[in-house]
């Protein structure tokens, strides 16, 4: 059951790779995976072994850069994790997030489905008849450490701005 809640957030910036995805659905998994290989989420493991706080309490997290036009599928996917700077001797990118308000859908599971469910009742059944439109800010998808009888935590982080009222006079 996929449980919904509302947060402000600070700006943060994030570090990590990131490659173009299209309308293949697979790609995401498949960049997850090289970037495993690669030993990337373990080098974010280990920037995070010190920390004790960020905005989305993942040592992992995807972002979907869809701040242009959040109805256009095609964009830019990131592999990060939220930093300071970049470490160096890793090539990677950094990516400032925009503080926002986020509507932050959360499913216990086995990933992907778990992912995909939220993701899916927030654009289908939530977002529709909520009083708020699509930010022009990218998309998250959080991994915290948090595990219950039902599967681990995961979390569809959406961007979100009131609609506007618009008010006929006669």
């Amino acid at each position: 059951m996929v449980t919904v809640r509302i947060e402000k957030k600070p700006s943060f910036k994030i570090c990590g790779r990131k490659t173009w995805v299209g309308q293949d659905n697979e790609a995401f998994g498949q960049f997850w995976e090289k970037c495993r290989k690669e030993g990337l989420i373990q080098l974010f493991e280990r920037i995070h072994e010190n920390r004790t706080e960020t905005v989305t309490n993942s040592n992992a997290i995807g972002v979907s850069c869809v701040e242009k036009d959040p109805n256009d599928r095609n964009f830019w996917f990131y592999v990060a994790t939220e930093c300071d700077h970049s470490p160096e001797g890793f090539d990677l990118e950094e990516y400032t997030i925009p503080a926002s308000e986020w509507v932050i859908f959360e499913n216990y599971g086995e990933t992907p489905d778990a992912l995909i469910e939220a993701e899916m009742y927030a654009f289908e059944e939530w977002l529709p008849y909520s009083r708020y439109n699509h930010a022009n800010i990218p998309e998250i998808e959080a991994y915290p450490p948090r595990k219950t009888d039902k599967g681990f935590s995961y979390e569809f982080w959406l961007p979100i701005i009131e609609k506007e009222v618009l008010i006929e006079i006669e």
